[in-house]
């Protein structure tokens, strides 16, 4: 356990780079959390049911996030290390094997989520209310339950997929889990009439919810009700990680073993197979770093997390394309701006072979305005959805959020290429490591560019 922690801290330590940013964020949550207590201490008790729905909307957005989190850490400790074939020759119990991994991941997650919410409880039950106190014992819950859940579902994927595609197809499966429940907390907005206003679309669905005594609402009425409850409630969610463990750790050691064993090389090449080049060479450099994206699974997933959690934003904006000017339209120009530098990252600071491009009969200035329009190419879809969508109602206002995007995306692109950080693709995720002011830099970039969107509509020729 000590080994796998000490993994984790590396990893951490190598996304935030020191300890300052976690207290930073620890010293900032607690003190929002001073004026909300003093909100809650003076507002009057809501409704049991009303309560009781609300906890139970939290914890399942709450178990949602951590079953996305927790499968990724499952696939990565259990077929991504490459190291049981190693654990196993040692003087270890393959049960006890699976069982520190399970309890690492059910560890990790918790405190991940923790350094979130504890904080509030820690001024709540400050403050007198002492029910938070059982935040303390509900979200080690939920963790072990979310593991218990991404467990059986890493297991599935390997049995459907292999173990050569379930590291990816897990990625992919962790963001729709999250954003399904995003797409869930929507269904008012997304599924009301074009004739019904969103109040009556929210009475409505909320008519549709099952009653207080239904088991929808059991677990957080067992919450509400005392801290035997909550006691049982924990009780029974460690009893279900135990018995996950106990039924399915053969399962796990066997997957695991298959896919140490696996490799993961490319197909060999048939020698009466001939390579050309087609085409100009600007094109032909294009074509190299979109065919590098895309034969990168593990990195378009990464860049795919980035964006799907605007799915649920995307539903509604679809629906009120006839309905008013959304202000949620510059999610738009945020989405560009963050690909943009995440692509042009890529293609310029990931490059595997510099020298090679460097060769090619084309001077370094035309190398970097090739790299950078393989980068802006495959946000043109994402760019021109406004105008697309908002063509027949809202013209000035679509071709303002497209052009703002598109000098999103431009920007943010420039400060990559003028300001490269040289790193490896597998570096994705700390690409800004050493550099903390860059994302500040790029939200200052976009947040620009949403006020000249909103000076652009102010200034509508045809208002």
């Amino acid at each position: 356990m000590h080994h796998e922690f000490r993994l984790y801290w590396r990893g951490m330590s190598k996304a935030v780079g020191s300890k300052i940013p976690v207290l930073l964020l620890l010293i900032l949550l607690h003190l929002i959390a001073i004026p909300m207590a003093l909100a809650i201490k003076h507002t009057p008790s809501l409704p049991w049911r009303a309560a009781a729905l609300g906890l139970t909307v939290g914890g399942a957005f709450v178990l949602f996030l951590m079953i996305s989190r927790s499968l990724i850490t499952a696939v990565q400790a259990l077929y991504a290390r490459g190291d049981m074939d190693l654990l196993l020759s040692s003087p270890l119990s393959p049960r006890t094997i699976i069982a520190v991994r399970a309890s690492f991941i059910a560890a990790s997650v918790t405190m991940e989520f923790g350094l979130l919410i504890w904080p509030f409880a820690n001024v709540f039950v400050l403050f007198g209310l002492l029910a938070w106190a059982k935040a303390y014992v509900l979200l080690p819950a939920l963790g072990m339950l979310a593991t218990s859940i991404s467990l059986v579902l890493a297991l599935m994927l390997f049995h459907a997929f292999g173990a050569r595609r379930t590291r990816v197809i897990a990625q992919i499966t962790s963001a729709l889990i999250a954003a399904g429940f995003m797409i869930l907390l929507q269904l008012p907005n997304i599924m009301r009439s074009q004739g019904r206003n969103a109040a009556a679309a929210t009475g409505a669905f909320t008519a549709g919810l099952p009653s207080g005594e239904s088991a929808f609402l059991a677990p957080a009425l067992a919450v509400l009700g005392g801290s035997v409850s909550t006691l049982a409630i924990t009780v029974a969610c460690a009893a279900t990680f135990g018995l996950t463990l106990r039924l399915l750790g053969g399962a796990f050691i066997r997957a695991s073993t298959a896919a140490a064993s696996i490799s993961v090389g490319r197909r060999a090449r048939n020698p009466s197979e001939t390579l050309q080049f087609h085409g100009n060479i600007r094109v032909i450099l294009v074509l190299k770093e979109l065919r590098l994206i895309a034969r990168d699974p593990w990195l378009l997933t990464q860049l795919l997390q980035q964006s799907i959690f605007l799915l649920p934003l995307g539903a509604v904006l679809w629906r009120q394309r006839g309905a008013g000017l959304p202000i949620v339209w510059g999610a738009v120009i945020l989405l560009s701006g963050f690909l943009a530098s995440s692509l042009a990252w890529i293609t310029v600071s990931a490059e595997d072979v510099p020298e090679l491009v460097a060769a090619a009969p084309i001077s370094a200035e035309q190398i970097l305005r090739v790299k950078l329009q393989a980068a802006l190419l495959p946000l043109l879809p994402v760019i021109l959805v406004p105008v697309l969508v908002l063509w027949r109602s809202h013209l000035w206002f679509g071709l303002s959020v497209s052009i703002c995007a598109l000098g999103s995306a431009v920007s943010c692109a420039l400060l990559n290429v003028h300001s490269p950080l040289p790193g490896k693709r597998r570096d994705f995720r700390v690409r800004n490591k050493g550099n903390p002011g860059r994302g500040f830099i790029e939200l200052l970039i976009i947040g620009g560019w949403l006020l000249v969107c909103t000076v652009m509509v102010w200034m509508s020729p045809w208002r």
